[in-house]
């Protein structure tokens, strides 16, 4: 018997195929990709709903929305399927002590510890950035896979920015430095890491 909802398991399956339908993405992160959704449709994690919470960013939603369904329907589709689930959420922002970047980001867990399907192999979540802001510099130990729904731009190490485009792909490997930008409009990104290891 299975506890997952539709709309969360309509929503896992939305990522998988926006990633995997990605052009160009790397033998690495396909393999990446593989250990994560591969670990879900095995074995569904706990379900202990967070107590939803918003954070002033989220005002940016609609424009994220409107914005993604200018996308490619892999694109869309990850879209509307994680509207379904947006009000589930407990949004936070990252650990910061500058307060104008703290009002204009916050992260959401979906899949993972904190999530709405509390498990410890794999997490996934969302990233929403408020228009004309930096992301800053951060790492992590494991590889991590961007499904990108609107405009904006990554960085890693020292690099350019490059911009996926709508419906586009970022893969960070393990404890790279890297960083994220929005532009004129908001910034939505939905993540994947595999932390098993």
């Amino acid at each position: 018997m299975t506890n997952r909802s539709p709309e969360l398991q309509h929503f896992i399956d939305s990522v998988q195929n926006a990633i995997l339908a990605s052009d160009g993405l790397p033998e690495e992160a396909r393999t990446v990709a593989g250990h994560i959704y591969g670990a879900l449709a095995e074995r569904e994690g706990d379900h202990k709903p967070n107590e939803p919470k918003r954070q002033p960013v989220c005002n940016h939603l609609p424009a994220a929305y409107e914005n993604a369904r200018k996308g490619p329907d892999a694109a869309i589709q990850l879209g509307e399927a994680f509207a379904a689930i947006e009000p589930l959420l407990a949004w936070n922002p990252k650990p910061t002590d500058d307060p104008v970047f703290r009002a204009n980001h916050a992260n959401a867990v979906i899949v993972g510890v904190d999530g709405i399907e509390q498990r410890y192999d794999a997490r996934i979540g969302v990233s929403l950035v408020a228009p004309d802001t930096i992301y800053p510099d951060h790492n992590h130990p494991p590889q991590e896979i961007y499904a990108v729904l609107t405009d904006g731009a990554w960085r890693q190490n020292d690099g350019p920015w490059r911009k996926p485009g709508l419906g586009g792909w970022v893969y960070n490997p393990a404890n790279i430095t890297h960083a994220m930008r929005s532009y004129e409009t908001p910034l939505l990104a939905v993540w994947s890491l595999w932390v098993k290891g």
